[in-house]
């Protein structure tokens, strides 16, 4: 048998022997599983010495093991201020930055400095302790206290080397202290390290905007669809309620499956505009341009009204009930989102219960009480802690978007009322909500059920 000729290297380190072909054609690594093998090829090998040099292997940063590129580069143009009683004062330090290639304004008292500041932030400030009124660790201590100019370099510049006075000026905010006995290399060391972070920091404020600014485009991108959806689904439903006039006749075998078709399609519309209108009232909160349309209104009556209208789903008849009291007092309240709140409320009872769903309105010390509540399983302190925030999902298998109890939650504050949890003795979790009276100006001719009927489906969303 012919052998070509094999290279071997050895290595002391971890690293096993590799054998290869002299040309380069392949390699062969050896994990010295076959120690025959191994052995009757290196003795044929023809000895080659190898000089491996150590290759210095750079540490892989976080961020390039993805596609960003987060490399934080000297900033070339710097602008820098200086505070100092005058430009005598003030020729070391603006020698000093003019070297470093940073160009330079100054201000010779504490008030200018602080006014320049404000209206045009430098990358970074020195202030000289010399500075009228008050000193330099005044001036650096009202810079750092307002936001405009809190996070930009400030660097003091000191008439001695008093510890305590270092420790005035870190206390006032200073991000560094220059010395008499401060060597040139070290403040230039120093400065470029401030330099390094302000860069970082604007840039991550530059992208923050430029987030924002994308945020608000796709909010309102998403209003548009929604309410473009919402324009779509009132089209379908009137015409399946149009085609509801044509049902065959009540002879006819065919009209029961007519009907209960007619009646699904009915709950489906009702339900997937009951979402869209959630999601854009949340919307509108989120933005604050969710407003109040106060009329006075009885609770129990627009409760009513929502169960009779639930009862139309045959899975629902006979699920909730109410107990309202005899002389209930009217509330001042938008009628369309407190009936957004009670149908949300109503219907997490519903879905997460065991039970049948139980609404009880009763007055309170200057206001009006609704619980509902439903036997079942008790929440955990976790599902508690996020029952009401925003897009949570509570479940394996969760039924909605998770804004329904956010928004309850949004409109109640919004009325400057309170809502709560409740558990219950026997299993299970209750809502509870408390609006304010309204007052005894108001008439209760607008509070009757008709008037929460017709105002409840004018909303559009």
């Amino acid at each position: 048998m012919w052998w070509r000729p094999v290279i071997a290297v050895v290595s002391r380190g971890p690293l096993p022997p590799i054998y290869g072909d002299g040309d380069g054609e392949r390699a062969v690594l050896s994990l010295g599983r076959d120690r025959a093998r191994v052995e009757r090829m290196t003795s044929r090998a023809r000895p080659v010495t190898l000089l491996m040099p150590e290759v210095a292997v750079p540490p892989m940063l976080p961020d390039e093991r993805t596609t960003h590129n987060n490399a934080l580069t000297l900033p070339t143009q710097v602008e820098a201020l200086v505070a100092a009683p005058g430009r005598g004062v003030a020729r070391s330090v603006l020698t000093f930055l003019k070297q470093q290639g940073i160009s330079v304004r100054t201000s010779d008292d504490a008030n200018s400095a602080f006014e320049e500041a404000l209206m045009h932030p430098p990358d970074v400030i020195l202030i000289d302790d010399r500075i009228a009124p008050a000193g330099g660790i005044e001036l650096c201590q009202r810079l750092k206290s307002n936001v405009r100019t809190h996070f930009v370099p400030t660097i003091v510049l000191a008439l001695g080397d008093l510890r305590s006075f270092r420790m005035r000026a870190l206390s006032a905010g200073a991000d560094a202290v220059f010395a008499p006995s401060t060597d040139p290399q070290e403040r230039r060391t120093r400065l470029w390290a401030l330099l390094r972070t302000r860069a970082l920091y604007r840039r991550m404020e530059r992208k923050q905007r430029s987030q924002g600014t994308e945020i608000v485009e796709r909010r309102r991108w998403l209003a548009y669809l929604l309410h473009d959806l919402q324009g779509s689904v009132a089209a379908l439903s009137a015409n399946v309620d149009y085609m509801a006039r044509f049902a065959p006749t009540p002879t006819d075998p065919r009209r029961q499956d007519f009907d209960e078709a007619v009646a699904d399609a009915r709950t489906v519309f009702d339900q997937l505009m009951h979402s869209v209108r959630t999601v854009l009232d949340f919307d509108r909160f989120e933005s604050g341009r969710l407003s109040l349309e106060r009329v006075p209104i009885r609770v129990a009556e627009l409760t009513s009204e929502i169960i009779a209208e639930l009862g139309e789903n045959p899975a629902l008849t006979g699920e909730v009930a109410l107990q309202r009291p005899d002389n209930e007092r009217t509330v001042s309240a938008d009628p369309d989102l407190l009936r957004r709140v009670l149908v949300n409320l109503i219907m997490h009872c519903v879905r997460r219960g065991e039970g049948k769903t139980t609404v009880r309105v009763t007055n309170a010390e200057g206001g009006v009480v609704t619980w509902i509540g439903a036997p079942g399983s008790n929440p955990s302190s976790i599902e508690k802690r996020e029952m009401f925030e925003p897009y949570a999902q509570l479940h394996e298998k969760p039924v909605g978007y998770g804004l329904g109890l956010a928004l309850a939650q949004a409109v109640v504050h919004l009325h400057g009322g309170k809502i709560w949890l409740e558990d219950l003795p026997s299993g299970g979790v209750a809502f509870a909500f408390q609006l304010a009276s309204a007052p005894p100006g108001d008439g209760d001719a607008s509070a009757s059920p008709g008037h929460a009927a017709g105002s409840s489906k004018g909303r559009a969303g």
